[in-house]
Parts: structure tokens; sequence; C-alpha cells
């Protein structure tokens, strides 16, 4: 299977994703060109707090990583989770990724994972380009100030250039998760909800520039037949977790947290 990774895509310039799904180490190429990864943890302009603070949240991959670990600029972090009609996000899972957050960022202001704005209209294959155009349309929150801003979306349907992702990262502060791939993926040991809770996870670990997009990390814990993921089947960032086959590969339920070279990792980046 094709392995693009969710997160590597859209880190240079290009605008593309990095899509895990499993598969090959090779990144997904788009029309538009080949993508890289960012520098990790810069922001846009720069700034030492306040309204002096700028951000782009149409960034890199990887490139809003310091804003988001950081007390200062940005003291508040709010995750925007929209969704397609009947496809909301459980309140078990948001409230996980706010736990998760919470224990490696450092937000004086709080940390607030909320359900966000209810689409109408739904594909059956979604483009980076299309998804792109939906969190134009619809995203309410941007990073401004002393508030720095994720954007996930759930949608229906399946990402267009990998049919086996379960979810996407595409840009510093976006992602999308394919819902309906993850009904496809559950088991009946392996329920949708523990699956959600590990992809929604992932994804943000993606954002946080997680494993090695834009830093080299002093620990040897990246997959190097899937680049930008752990080797570690207790990581949440392990490449399966982003497979539809991932009941297959994790037999006994998907990890839905970072291991201790992710919060190494992570660690390093808030305070270097």
């Amino acid at each position: 299977m094709l392995f693009a990774f969710a997160l590597l895509l859209s880190a240079c310039g290009a605008g593309d994703p990095f899509v895990d799904d499993g598969g090959d180490s090779r990144a997904g190429t788009p029309p538009g060109g080949r993508s890289e990864p960012g520098t990790a943890g810069e922001t846009s302009g720069g700034g030492s707090g306040g309204s002096a603070a700028r951000y782009d949240d149409n960034g890199v991959l990887g490139s809003m990583v310091r804003a988001y670990l950081r007390a200062e600029p940005a003291k508040n972090l709010i995750v925007e989770v929209d969704y397609v009609s009947r496809r909301a996000p459980s309140s078990r899972a948001l409230a996980h990724l706010a736990s998760v957050l919470e224990g490696v960022a450092d937000k004086p202001g709080g940390i607030d994972v909320k359900a966000g704005n209810e689409i109408a209209a739904g594909r059956d294959t979604w483009s980076i380009g299309e998804i792109k155009a939906l969190e134009k349309q619809h995203r309410a929150a941007r990073s401004s100030g002393d508030t720095a801003t994720m954007w996930i979306v759930y949608l229906d349907g399946r990402y267009a250039s990998e049919e086996s992702a379960l979810g996407v990262a595409y840009s510093a502060s976006a992602a999308a998760i394919f819902r309906d791939r993850i009904g496809d993926a559950t088991t009946a040991l392996i329920d949708a909800s523990s699956i959600e809770r590990a992809v929604v996870v992932h994804e943000a670990g993606h954002i946080l520039a997680l494993i090695n997009i834009g830093y080299t990390s002093a620990i040897d814990h990246e997959d190097r037949d899937h680049p930008h993921h752990s080797k570690n089947k207790g990581s949440v960032m392990y490449y399966a977790v982003e497979d539809v086959s991932i009941a297959n590969l994790l037999g006994g339920g998907p990890p839905a947290t970072f291991d201790d070279a992710d919060k190494a990792d992570l660690a390093k980046l808030k305070n270097g």
C-alpha cells in the first residue's frame, strides 16, 4: 500500500499534505510538486507576545510547533474541530486530545478542544485542494495575539490520493480525519472510538513536527521504512495508526499517547 505521509506533503511551498496511511516510505506527490518538511517551530514574523505576535496558520507542516508548545507568545490554544453532517467527533476523543496536549504544551491560559461548525455537504473523495477550500469557508478560529489555533475537520468519504488513509495533516495548523474510513477499520475487538482517539492524536503529533519534521531528533526512534513515524509500536506516532488495516497490524488496539521519545523531542522543541 502506498505510504504518503499525512505530514510531509504540505511541508514545502507546494502545499501538498503528508498522508499517513501505512505502506512504503515515499512522500505523496500530488499535482503541484513534491513537498518537504519545513523548519520546526517558526512563526511568521515573530513577535515577543500579545498583539505583536504573528502566526502563519497556512505555513509548512511543523512550522508552528513552538507557538503550540511554549507559554509565550500564545498563552492559549484553541483546537476547533469542524465536521461533515453525521460525522461529529466523539466527546471522548476530544477530551483525550485535550489531555494529551496539556501534557506537552505550556499554556497558562488553557487548552480548549471543542466541536465547531457542522458542514452540510460531503463528498465521496477529498483532495487537499478541496479540504483547503472547506477550511477557508468554515474555519472560525485563527491564530493571533495570545492565542494559537489548530483546525481539524472530520470528513466523510476518503482521501483522493490514498484510499487507505485515516487522516492527513496538510499545513502548519490543519488536519483532516476520514471518519468513514475509521468505521471501515473497526473489528469486533477494536472499536471505532479507540481508533478515533489514536488517529486524532497522531495527526496532532504531525502538526507538532513529530517525527523529525524540520529538526533531527537526538533519539533514534524514527522508522526508516516509514519516515516521520516512530518505530515503537507503543507510540501513537507508529505508522500503522494511520492505516485502514490498523486492526490487523495492531491487534491489541492502537496506542493513543506519545511515548517517552516523542515527549523528549517535544520538550527539546519547546525549550530549544
